[in-house]
């Protein structure tokens, strides 16, 4: 989870980046009512017709930086459900809470990949097509007797291993809380956590779907993992745009974008190309 700039330029960073021209009418004004002002200007100021800048949390394999620039299932998804429509996307990875604060102000044209609350519907207009599903899962061990019928507690001798401070849904982090799964090892990271799964630290790994395929394939150890199913949750998220402006036509061409893509099964393929 890092603040990494990808391919953002000079001027999109800081409004002080952006030097603008100065009205006559402006000039006539104390500096620090002038200064308001401008920035003001530059913050609520769009992106031109046909380039838009995003902002976004590092949460491989959804959005991550690879090589200085920005990769992933939502950003490819985001990027080409925009150019449909003609614009260009610019996408700074971030940390969350100064994502949040960047689209809140208008500093940005949208966030992703984001779950919908009521606190942040306030100033965000979220797509009504789902970005990308964020599926909860149990992974076991390829050989391992373990199932899962959907209820938690019947797991309750088996040793869980998670990654510190990662939420994984109000259902399996409310069963962690609540003592009905007394068992769990955390790690610092996804990567440690799939390592110790495959070395049988522990029985169950929840995760995030995509990000136990991704991991897994960095490991080489997808064939020595399975999925249990059901899923413990599904959970949306989506691309959300900012309220400082009227951003209602973006918004509405991204989901014509997005359900073009999933007719004509390009979605998928983006989704296919970072499972396996």
């Amino acid at each position: 989870m890092t603040g990494r700039r990808a391919g953002i330029p000079p001027c999109a960073e800081t409004v002080e980046a952006c030097p603008m021209p100065t009205p006559f009418s402006l000039r006539l004004l104390p500096s620090s009512v002038l200064g308001s002002v401008l920035l003001l200007t530059a913050v609520a100021a769009p992106a031109s017709a046909d380039q838009l800048r995003m902002v976004a949390l590092s949460f491989p394999p959804l959005i991550y930086d690879d090589g200085g620039k920005p990769a992933g299932i939502a950003y490819d998804i985001v990027t080409e459900a925009m150019k449909a429509a003609g614009h260009s996307v610019t996408v700074e990875i971030m940390p969350w809470a100064r994502a949040l604060d960047t689209v809140r102000e208008g500093g940005a044209d949208a966030i992703f990949t984001a779950y919908k609350t009521p606190e942040r519907e306030q100033f965000l207009t979220y797509s009504t097509q789902v970005l990308v599903p964020q599926v909860v899962s149990l992974f076991v061990a390829k050989d391992s007797p373990v199932s899962f019928d959907g209820d938690l507690s019947k797991l309750a001798d088996r040793k869980f291993g998670v990654v510190n401070q990662i939420s994984y849904g109000p259902i399996l982090d409310e069963a962690i809380k609540a003592g009905v799964l007394p068992a769990v090892e955390k790690s610092n990271d996804s990567d440690s956590n799939v390592k110790k799964l495959v070395s049988g630290r522990f029985d169950v790994m929840p995760s995030n779907r995509y990000v136990a395929q991704y991991f897994l394939k960095q490991a080489g150890a997808l064939e020595k993992v399975r999925e249990l199913t059901p899923a413990v949750q599904d959970i949306p998220s989506y691309i959300a745009f900012t309220k400082a402006r009227d951003t209602s036509k973006l918004r509405d061409e991204f989901d014509a974008g997005v359900a073009a893509m999933k007719a004509s099964g390009a979605y998928q393929q983006i989704l296919d190309k970072y499972a396996r």
